[in-house]
């Protein structure tokens, strides 16, 4: 009976080990998909014409997109409240590619909690022809 008694005590042990395990693996599928929900453009992307772009938090990306049929290049232009790795405040991601070649992606890496403030402008030789009024914000 005793067998028996300690059996049943190991065996809820182990039960109770896998719900738990499982339990933690279902929060960790949780956190999983947070970055998803911060890997997109949706709450930031910002129009100028058929162009966009974007700040994605979750990896400290930028993303611009020349989709006018204009012979215009596309900048998204950036501020920071912090320097990121390589000491820069400032700077722009570009697509020059033309609208049939797809988005280009910039990969910076800011310190978490750093403020990003963005405009899109149309570029033409060199020349601002074109861009958003104001700068938007957003928060890597």
């Amino acid at each position: 009976m005793r067998k028996v008694k300690r059996i049943a005590a190991v065996a809820a042990v182990v039960i109770g080990s896998v719900a738990t395990a499982g339990g933690a693996t279902a929060s960790a599928a949780d956190q999983a998909r947070a970055p998803e929900d911060r890997a997109t453009c949706a709450k930031t992307k910002v129009w100028l014409n058929d162009d966009w772009g974007c700040v994605i938090s979750y990896g400290d990306r930028l993303k611009v997109a020349d989709d006018t049929w204009d012979g215009n290049g596309t900048r998204l232009r950036w501020t920071s409240s912090l320097p990121n790795s390589h000491g820069k405040y400032k700077g722009s991601c570009k697509d020059y590619n033309g609208s049939e070649n797809g988005s280009e992606e910039c990969d910076y890496s800011f310190p978490e909690g750093t403020t990003i403030n963005y405009k899109l402008e149309q570029i033409s030789g060199g020349e601002v022809v074109d861009e958003t009024e104001g700068w938007f914000q957003a928060e890597v």
